[in-house]
């Protein structure tokens, strides 16, 4: 919801323009009110609305004057003067002053409704370059430069206590939080939101209530974080972690990450599965996969268990144990989830595993013809990487064993499954890096990669430049060293 600050001498004005739109319905409330311009600066200061409406004669400072303040101020802030016929110089005026737009008294709903959308979109666009800019930030290495820049972003927006919170979403829709709450929210993967919040109680900064969280969303993580870059990036780490627990408990719930909680019970679990995969008891292993699943037990478990519990399973079923199976084992979450949807189907999978590796031979006498194969699931992938694929997956479409698909790569092609679908990635990204105008974000999604930071980590592993460098290394202006944007820019 953006907030709107109304701004005219006369109080009937002021309710007739309160209660006679429907504010809601545009996306905007209104955030406060003033009679005069000295009041209105003084609001504007303090609520940082993203929309002004002021009338264009007031006593004292004149609504022209009030104008320029608001743009020298903050030259974000949309302005909409309102105003009757005998004013109309004036609001020819005010357009040039960079104002919005106009509506005549009396009000039209329809006119006002139509500025509403319009400034709704402005609004928008500077939040997603002010997103976009972020993303930068956090691409970089941190520098005093950097650093000094993140602040006074989270100082224009209002975010200035030293103690703040992360929120990350994991699907598809935009979170609302209490009209206290100062946040920024930033896109960070497909279908991925966070947000740095802040909010004098942790308890109504979001409502827990599922109905009023969007559809589309599946998890939401909360971690605290300390007002520096450093610690917001960290916590929008912990607070994804978090927010993917949804695979475990359950869709919509809201999960907080508590540093100094450490859960025993888990700890037991995972010692009590390794022993009986050390024992090769495989009765005893699948009735420890049984006791995960007993609700009191399933409550200490987090997604990076599910992960571990998946991947000592997949350890125990490989056929080749002199070396470590690393193409069995599954390192995203994104892929978890898109195997097995529930931590329940991927208990139920690993047992049938287990079951099925009692009844078959070893594949060491399996025949050498899946090298077709091979071939099949190399076009395979060089159409499909852009799709959450491991080669969990692919061994399921063509009905080949994970393990034995992972050792045919290695000893074909001299490469591992996951080397050739990064090299594959990594050169798509590289193209589209040096052909197209899309942001660092469109091209993490385009080319698989659900988690930004996780390509920008990749990509700088692989490649040994960031991807802005990699985008800019032969232009002149990519060994500048970046300043404070100007405040139109900034957004």
């Amino acid at each position: 919801m953006y907030k709107v600050l109304l701004v005219d001498d006369e109080s009937l004005v002021l309710k007739s323009l309160e209660a006679g739109i429907d504010w809601k319905k545009s996306g905007f409330y209104v955030a406060g009110k003033a009679n005069n311009g000295v009041k209105a600066l003084q609001l504007v200061k303090e609520l940082k609305p993203h929309v002004v409406f002021t009338d264009i004669r007031m006593p004292g400072i004149s609504g022209l004057e009030l104008i320029k303040k608001i743009k020298e101020l903050d030259s974000t802030i949309q302005i909409i003067v309102i105003s009757g016929y005998a004013e109309f110089a004036y609001v020819q005026k005010s357009l040039n002053y960079g104002v919005l737009g106009y509506c005549l008294k009396p009000f039209d709903d329809y006119e006002i409704d139509m500025l509403l959308n319009t400034a709704s979109k402005a609004v928008e666009e500077i939040k997603q370059k002010r997103e976009s800019y972020l993303l930068e930030l956090f691409e970089e290495y941190t520098t005093d430069n950097s650093q000094s820049t993140f602040l006074t972003i989270l100082s224009e927006e209002g975010l200035t206590a030293e103690a703040l919170h992360v929120v990350v979403s994991i699907g598809k829709g935009k979170l609302c939080f209490n009209e206290n709450a100062k946040y920024i929210a930033i896109n960070i993967g497909s279908a991925r939101s966070g947000y740095i919040v802040q909010c004098p109680n942790l308890d109504s900064m979001l409502s827990t209530d599922a109905s009023l969280i969007p559809e589309g969303i599946q998890g939401i993580g909360i971690a605290q974080a300390a007002r520096n870059m450093n610690s917001i990036m960290k916590s929008m780490e912990k607070a994804t972690i978090k927010a993917w627990d949804f695979f475990i408990h359950g869709r919509k719930n809201v999960f907080i990450d508590h540093d100094d909680i450490k859960d025993d019970k888990a700890h037991q679990m995972m010692k009590q599965l390794e022993k009986a995969i050390s024992n090769k008891d495989s009765a005893l292993l699948q009735a420890k996969l049984d006791e995960m699943l007993i609700v009191e037990n399933k409550q200490s478990l987090s997604i990076l268990d599910a992960l571990k519990i998946h991947n000592i399973v997949t350890f125990y079923a490989s056929t080749d144990h002199s070396s470590s199976p690393k193409e069995e084992y599954i390192f995203s979450k994104e892929q978890l989830n898109t195997l097995f949807h529930s931590f329940e189907s991927m208990i139920e999978s690993l047992k049938k595993l287990i079951k099925d590796l009692e009844k078959s031979d070893s594949l060491q006498n399996e025949s050498k013809t899946y090298n077709a194969s091979l071939r099949e699931v190399i076009k395979y992938i060089n159409e499909h990487y852009r799709n959450d694929i491991s080669i969990q997956s692919i061994s399921k479409n063509f009905y080949l064993n994970p393990n034995y698909l992972s050792q045919l790569f290695k000893r074909e092609l001299d490469v591992t499954f996951t080397e050739y679908l990064t090299t594959v990635r990594l050169q798509e990204a590289k193209g589209l890096l040096r052909s197209t105008g899309l942001t660092i974000g469109e091209i993490a999604d385009q080319i698989g990669f659900r988690d930004y930071f996780y390509f920008i980590r990749l990509f700088k592993k692989h490649v040994q430049l960031t991807p802005k460098q990699y985008r800019n290394q032969d232009k002149p202006e990519a060994r500048k060293v970046h300043s404070k944007p100007h405040s139109e820019d900034r957004s």
